[in-house]
């Protein structure tokens, strides 16, 4: 059981300096949704599953596509605000950020037949939608206090004893190979810069750090960007009015781009004399770059029903395949440091980079199931609300080359870790609107349910919301504002033994306000 705590503090809860970004932790981003949607949708919580005739179905229930009897386009800008506060050591850090984005837009084309004509089908409907699923925007900075052996220092110390080497190569040869001929790993980036050294004893070589005695002072800074959004296209037809069914395919695109600056400062000590004590000693500091961007495009499949046996109830139910993603990773690091050379005793400033890369992987994320209920009181409103299940410990990586044989060793951890870390979840929506002849006005909660199989952990994500709305002959407009809170936990490094790292524990809250303005013909 410690063992598994220990993993989900590991690797579920991030690692901000990595140069890869195929984890468990991109699993999770780009599975775990938002309250997306228009603004009526968004106000009424997101839970649209079994209400219909709204822009919002093709990226939920496509089934509601067949309640249309007009043709309709709408488009919604929104006004974001996000602030994250940060806590280390004690100290907490808050960061801000707003931008206006598009969250969604949709045309819908109705080729509903005539109330005089009395057959059974009532005509096919067309439609197409952009959805912004997630938004990437943050920042983040904070302050930590570190002693050793718990800073990055030696953090690339213990890299350095993990690497493999090629037959026939000391750790020493390996190293100076890499320096030599283009550094790839961060274990070269701190060699390059005189911060870890080998060393030999009865047992063979091994690497230890050079620098870092009491207390270390870190920080970091980091900016994420980037969304993930989906063109939806759809149909939907009814059955008598009684029972309307539809599908849309979904295509998605990523792109998320994460800049960070660690640094670390303090005391050093280069060398030592014959009987232990420190012979050169002073003050180092360093700062690592780290910079990726993944990019990638997926697809998926919907389908959906929405039964109405009265008039003033609605069951809907709709699933959602799993998606198929194609991800390609560009990233680089550098590390900059002031230290003393060993060998002259002297100060000196160094600057060494990673040769820049990139990886292309394929992602698969769990399929969803959806299920809700729509309640109307007469000509006053109506109450709704969904259920929905995702397992998010079915996702899984592979390498872009594979022809589904197997997967390679380091995407078979990966997929272990995801399995061992996440859980199946029930995501809860719920909404009311009321109206008064033209008006609307709405209220809306979102709930997403905790993927973290550790109680050490929580990762549920809650959504408030408003809004309000009038709907004339050809035109309507509707305004919502929407509350989201979460909590997630990261370290900028992490040991392979049992912690020691920073723990970074993260209050997120992001404020949109939404205007979806709309025309019927």
């Amino acid at each position: 059981m410690k063992k598994i705590v220990l993993a989900s503090l590991a690797f579920a809860l991030g690692w901000s300096g990595t140069a890869f970004a195929q984890t468990e932790v991109d699993a999770l981003r780009y599975t775990q949704l938002g309250v997306a949607g228009s603004a009526r949708t968004q106000g009424i919580g997101g839970a649209q599953t079994a209400l219909g005739a709204d822009v919002s179905n093709l990226a939920g229930n496509p089934a509601g596509i067949g309640m249309f009897r007009r043709s309709e386009f709408s488009i919604t800008p929104a006004l974001q605000y996000s602030t994250s506060d940060a806590r280390a050591s004690g100290a907490s850090q808050s960061d801000e950020r707003s931008m206006l984005t598009i969250p969604q837009a949709s045309l819908i084309l109705s080729n509903r037949k005539g109330d005089e004509d009395d057959s059974d089908w009532r005509g096919l409907n067309f439609g197409i939608g952009f959805t912004r699923l997630n938004n990437f925007n943050q920042r983040i900075s904070y302050q930590n206090t570190s002693e050793p052996p718990n800073t990055i220092v030696d953090y690339f110390a213990e890299q350095a004893n993990l690497r493999a080497l090629e037959a026939g190569k000391t750790l020493e040869e390996s190293l100076d190979d890499e320096y030599a001929l283009g550094i790839n790993t961060i274990e070269g980036l701190a060699y390059s810069n005189y911060l870890i050294d080998v060393f030999e004893d009865d047992l063979g070589q091994y690497a230890e750090p050079l620098y870092s005695m009491g207390d270390i002072a870190q920080s970091e800074e980091i900016e994420r960007r980037g969304s993930q959004n989906q063109i939806d296209i759809g149909v939907g037809t009814s059955f008598r009015d009684k029972i309307y069914i539809g599908a849309s395919v979904g295509i998605l695109t990523t792109n998320f781009t994460q800049k960070s600056i660690f640094r670390e400062s303090g005391q050093y000590v280069a060398t030592f004399d014959e009987n232990g004590a420190p012979d050169l000693e002073g003050n180092y500091s360093l700062e690592l770059y780290d910079d990726f961007t993944t990019r990638g495009a997926g697809v998926n499949l919907k389908v959906g029903v929405i039964a109405r046996p009265i008039d003033a109830l609605r069951i809907g139910a709709s699933i959602q395949t799993p998606t198929a993603y194609t991800l390609t990773d560009t990233y680089q690091r550098s590390l900059g440091s002031t230290t003393l050379n060993p060998a002259t005793g002297a100060p000196e400033s160094i600057e060494a980079f990673e040769d820049p890369g990139e990886f292309t992987y394929r992602l698969t994320t769990p399929f969803r199931a959806t299920g809700g209920v729509a309640v109307f009181i007469g000509k006053y409103g109506f109450i709704t609300g969904d259920v929905e299940y995702v397992d998010y410990a079915k996702s899984r990586f592979k390498e872009d080359d594979e022809l589904g044989t197997g997967t390679t060793s380091y995407y078979r951890d990966v997929n272990s870790n995801i399995a061992n870390i996440y859980q199946s979840a029930m995501n809860y929506k719920i909404g009311a609107e009321g109206r008064y002849e033209a008006f609307r006005v709405r209220v809306g909660y979102a709930y997403s349910g905790d993927p973290y199989q550790s109680a050490a952990l929580d990762g549920a994500v809650k959504s408030f919301s408003v809004g309000a709305g009038v709907r004339l002959q050809n035109y309507y407009a509707d305004l919502a504002f929407v509350s989201s809170k979460s909590d997630s936990r990261f370290s900028p490094y992490q040991f392979s033994s049992e912690g020691g790292e920073p723990v970074v524990d993260v209050a997120n809250r992001q404020n949109s306000v939404l205007l979806t303005v709309g025309y019927n013909f």
